[in-house]
Parts: structure tokens; sequence; C-alpha cells
């Protein structure tokens, strides 16, 4: 009976192959949703509003990622007369919870006719009664593993766990080096080395958190043989995987990344979904800074008198010659409190002054650090004190900007405190770009925090961290080894150019002293990455223009033929830096038809920079799907 349902299956659908090919989906009033070969949708409920923030954050990230997604509800998915074939489809966590069997029988169609299909964490597992089927999900035979058990495990369905991985499925996922750390063999974090330095295949590493080290994830206790491939999995459950079903292409993601991302721990979100559009798919992306080329924002903090000194060292050091780099003042006379005196007193201080000028000759951007005296704001500002604190970050602002003579347009926290009214001060204020310690490991990026985007267009800016540490202060303070910094800065530096995308990181003057050997060895080895074209510092400020100007940018990829699709952009002002970066697996020679570009070849992708001009169309070969190698990723269960 099993096989005939297939063949009916495949034989019902076989004029949607067709369409399959073409990959454009529209709505019920005819309106278009994606045009092109790239479509990804994003199926919800009926009753879902597509203006909703948790339907929002997804489409947020996937536009921060360069990719098309669009929503789409159930009826149109299941509506015969609707030709909907996109790319991928992605059945996002708390969004879609429960469905119908209809739905469950048209999603295993979808697939077995050629489909690719990501399935987040708890997708599907309820009926409309808002309950857990009897047994186990009903797409567990799609996802390939037993989950969603409730008969069997009652209230322990679900278990926080540490969730590991090899080195080489981390990186094909895009995690940055230190927001994953070597685990012993008893199951603990060791001190971060470089991933280099390790056995990429067999040795496991975990998840950590900023501040806070070894972080647990919420999963589906899973039962079975994964006839797949593992890239991620906790002691009782494959937390994430992806197999062959038939015709089409499942990723099972057993993670809650809408949960996560709402609550500021969007990294596995943005990874995944670029995991599953690039390396599964072979799409092509809109790359997310200027000319593709990848780099580090370097955040100085410099909240005291007694930073001076330590930065007149490492200016004296060549330090600061050696890129341009967002440097944030505190600028009030105290430090812990009203008149302790040990603050930079920008308004009256001429060494400070001098400082503040001399780094913005040179083209480092001047931003405000926090709200004028670093440690009490920092200790003591809160969501329910915005009246009385707001003053501070007026104070702190316009004190610089007397100093330096241009508005100030990004900020950083004090102690990283930042509570969402702070926000809204700062996009009222002109603030473009802030640092941000919650989506630790991500880009720029729309924060989100519960129901609500953290400002509407500000950009937040999170940090990259080693482990629990961050700064190199908090390095020094902590004992970690010398030789451990090193090499997690020159592999963050080494994920930027390879990922083409830019991360920050950050530091106090104080905290890098000891590190002088090792900033000279990772400066000079981003000079040569520099002068190869591989690599850019970048500001917040500049960064935040870019991706402002490039919410303007309009493109899709055509099917020409069986074998050949065309990139068409436009920007009602220029193109110019704008970037298009496709997998040489599946593209390749690629012909500018209308408009200017630079193409070029870098590590295994096609990069199409485009010159200054409003359109864009460049013509290329589409080659067969070709799907990742297991091999390369964690050996079959």
């Amino acid at each position: 009976m099993k096989k005939g349902l297939k063949y009916v299956c495949i034989a019902a659908l076989a004029p949607l192959l067709i369409f399959a090919r073409m990959s454009y989906v529209h709505r019920h009033d005819g309106t278009t949703l994606g045009v092109g070969a790239d479509a990804l949708v994003l199926l919800l409920p009926d009753g879902v509003d597509f203006s909703t923030p948790a339907v929002q954050e997804w489409l947020d990230a996937a536009n921060e990622e360069g990719l098309h997604l669009e929503p789409i509800h159930d009826s149109d998915f299941l509506d015969p007369l609707t030709p909907i074939h996109p790319t991928g489809v992605i059945l996002p966590d708390e969004l879609h919870r429960s469905a119908n069997d209809v739905l469950i029988g048209e999603l295993y169609r979808y697939v077995h006719s050629g489909g690719n299909l990501m399935v987040v964490y708890d997708a599907c597992t309820w009926d409309l009664n808002g309950r857990f089927p009897a047994g186990d999900s009903r797409l567990s035979s799609l996802v390939g593993v037993h989950y969603a058990l409730y008969d069997r495990y009652l209230t322990s369905t679900m278990e926080p766990a540490q969730i590991t991985g090899t080195g080489a499925a981390m990186r094909e996922i895009g995690i940055p080096p230190g927001s994953f750390v070597p685990v012993d063999g008893r199951g603990k974090l060791e001190l971060w080395h470089a991933v280099a330095a390790h056995d990429e295949i067999n040795n496991r590493y975990a998840f950590s958190a900023y501040q806070y080290g070894d972080v647990n994830y919420p999963v589906f206790r899973t039962v079975g043989e994964f006839d797949g491939t593992v890239l991620l999995k906790s002691k009782r459950a494959l937390a994430a995987g992806y197999r062959q079903d038939e015709l089409g292409h499942v990723l099972f993601v057993n993670l809650p990344l809408g949960y996560l991302a709402s609550r500021t721990d969007g990294l596995l979100m943005h990874s995944f979904l670029h995991f599953f559009a690039v390396q599964m798919l072979g799409l092509p992306y809109l790359g997310s800074v200027p000319d593709g080329v990848g780099g580090l924002i370097f955040n100085w903090h410099i909240d005291a008198h007694s930073s001076l000194k330590p930065l007149k060292t490492l200016v004296d050091a060549g330090i600061f010659d050696r890129g341009k780099f967002s440097v944030h003042f505190t600028a009030g006379p105290d430090v812990d409190a009203f008149g302790d005196h040990k603050g930079l007193d920008v308004a009256h201080d001429a060494e400070a002054q001098k400082w503040i000028r001399y780094l913005q000759a040179r083209g480092n951007s001047i931003g405000s650090h926090g709200g004028w005296i670093h440690n009490y704001f920092g200790n003591n500002v809160s969501d329910d004190n915005e009246r009385e604190f707001m003053q501070y970050l007026e104070m702190n602002k316009d004190a610089l900007e007397r100093v330096s003579g241009t508005h100030i347009t990004e900020y950083s926290a004090p102690v990283g405190n930042h509570p969402a009214w702070v926000t809204r001060w700062l996009e009222r204020n002109g603030i473009v770009a802030y640092y941000f310690t919650g989506d630790a490991g991500l880009g720029p990026t729309r924060v989100y925090r519960g129901t609500e985007r953290d400002g509407s267009d500000i950009w937040g800016f999170p940090v990259l961290h080693m482990g629990k540490e961050a700064s190199l202060e908090e390095m020094g303070f902590d004992d970690v080894p010398i030789g451990a910094v090193r090499d997690w800065m020159l592999a963050v530096t080494d994920f930027t150019v390879r990922q083409h995308a830019a991360r920050l990181v950050y530091a106090h003057p104080f905290g890098a002293e000891r590190f002088f050997p090792t900033l000279r060895a990772w400066l000079d080895n981003a000079d040569a990455l520099q002068a190869e074209g591989r690599f850019r510092w970048y500001t917040m400020t500049e960064l935040a223009g870019f991706l402002n100007q490039r919410e303007a940018v309009q493109w899709t990829l055509l099917r020409n033929s069986a074998d050949r699709v065309t990139l068409r952009a436009s920007h009602p002002k220029t193109l110019a830096h704008q970037s298009w970066i496709f997998p040489q697996e599946f593209f390749g020679d690629p012909r500018v038809v209308q408009g200017t570009a630079t193409i070029r070849l870098q590590d295994g992708m096609i990069l199409i920079d485009a010159g200054d001009e409003r359109e864009l169309s460049v013509e290329l070969l589409r080659r067969d799907q070709v799907h990742p190698k297991p091999e390369t990723i964690e050996a079959k269960r």
C-alpha cells in the first residue's frame, strides 16, 4: 500500500514539477509573493498575520542573510489551483505548532516530489486541539527520527541539553570561533583554542555564551537511527541533521530558533537559514558587507582617566595606525560615584580632548560610551528609570559632539546594560548603530526582544566572544593564555573572510596592554589579508550606512532555461558596492548583460560586485543541484 501511495503522489503532482524548476509563488489574490529561482517560503497557519513581530523576525533574519523568504498561509500551500512550488519551505517553531492531517500529507508529497523542507523544533507537532498526537510526530518519517514522544516521556519529552558537533559541522553551519568551544571526555567545556589545532572530525565542540560559558538548549528527545548527515546532537537527541527522502531533502533543526531569537539569541536562526539556503540548496545571496569583503569592527571603550596612559602606549606602539576603528568615550568627570573625579572630564580635560581629536583625524569613528558616569550608569540604568537616566545619555553625547565637532552616530552601553528605552532614545537622536551583548556571535542585526523589534531602523552590533570572555581585559583578568587569545583572534579574522561577513570585537586600552605581541600578530595578519583584497576594517557607522543603502536594493533570480539563470538588480540611486555571492559548486560562467560589475572567485564562491549603476543584469550557468557531501560534516550513524 505504501508503494502505491508513493506512485499516486508523484503522478498527481507531475504538472507541478515544472513549477519546481521555475520556483515561483502566488497568493490567492494573484499578487506574486516571490518571482525567481531562489524563492523560499515561510509556511504559516491561516490565522497568523504576516505583520506580527514573530513572523517579521524570520523575514528580517533572512533579509540580513541576503535571502528571499516570503510568508504564505497553509490554505495557499494546499490549494491545487495556486501554483506554489518554491525552492524550499520552512516550518517555523512556535508559529506553526498545530497542523491537520491534510497539511501533513501535503508536506510529504511536496518532499517526495522533489521539494526541500526545513522543519524547526515543535513545528506541526500538535493536532488542531493543541495536543501531541499518539505515538510521535507525524513528520518523524520525513525527519528521519522519532520525536515529540509525549506518550513515552511525558514532561521529559523536551529537555535542556548540551548541544555538540564536530568542528567541521560548526564551520559548515557558520558558527563563529568562540561561540563554540571544545568539550573534554567528561562533557565539560575546555579552554578554546583555534579549531585548526584540533581534530575537526572526531573532536566535539559545544556552544558557549558570553559571560555564562556552558549553555544548554531545549531539544526533543529522539529515538531511532538517523539515516542522514548529523550536524548537531545531544546525549539523547539528534539536534540537527539533513537527509534525502525520495526526490526531496529535509533539514531537521531540533532547536527553538524563533524562541531563542526573540530572546536575543539569534545566531542559530541566522546560521541555519544560511545553511539551508546556501549550503544545501545552493542559492545565491546578497552580501552584507561592501563588495563582499569580510572584515571586523574593532570597538574600543575608553571610560576613565586611567585609560589615557595605556591608550598612549597603544598609540605609540602603532596599534591605531593599522586600521580605522570605532572608539567610544564616557565623557563625564566621574566613574563610580558622583564626585570621585576618576572620569575623563572631556569638557575640561585638555589631554582627553587631544586624544579624541587625534583619533578622529586618523579616520576612526568617535562614539558615545553610555551615560556620563560609566559604572554608576551601567550598574543602575534600568527599564524603569528612563526619566532620570536619559539626561546622562544627553550629557555624554553633547560633550563629545562639542569636542569632536561632528554628530555622534554610534553608541556602546557601559557594563553591557542596555534597556530597550535606550534604543528608542538613540534613534530619536540620530544614532544609527549600537554595540550589543545580546545576540552574541552575530553580525549587524535588527534586534528583537520578546514581542518587539528593538528600534525601527537602528542596527545592533553584537560582540564576538571566546567562551565566556569577550574583551581583552576580561581575558586578562581570567588568566586566559596569550596563545589561546592569539589563536582565537586569527580564527575570527579568517571566519569573516571565509563568510564574507562582518563581526565586532571590543577591548579597553587597559586590558590590551598585556597582549601587545598578540595584537601585532593579529594586525599583521589582517594587513596581509587586506593587501590581498580579502579583508577590511569597518566602523559601526560605516556598516550601518551601507546596510541602510542595501535595504533599497531590489533583485531577483530568473530561470531562462533548464541550465541558465539571470540575476536582475536595481537601486533608486546606485548599486555601487553591492555584491551577490553564488556558490561555485552550483553556478558558473557569469556574463554581464546590463550595467557594470566586477566578477571574481574566492573560497569556492563567485562574487559579483556591482558598479556605480542603477541596474544590473548578469547571466549564469546553473549546474545540476548537488547537496552537501555527508563525509564533510560527520560520518553517518
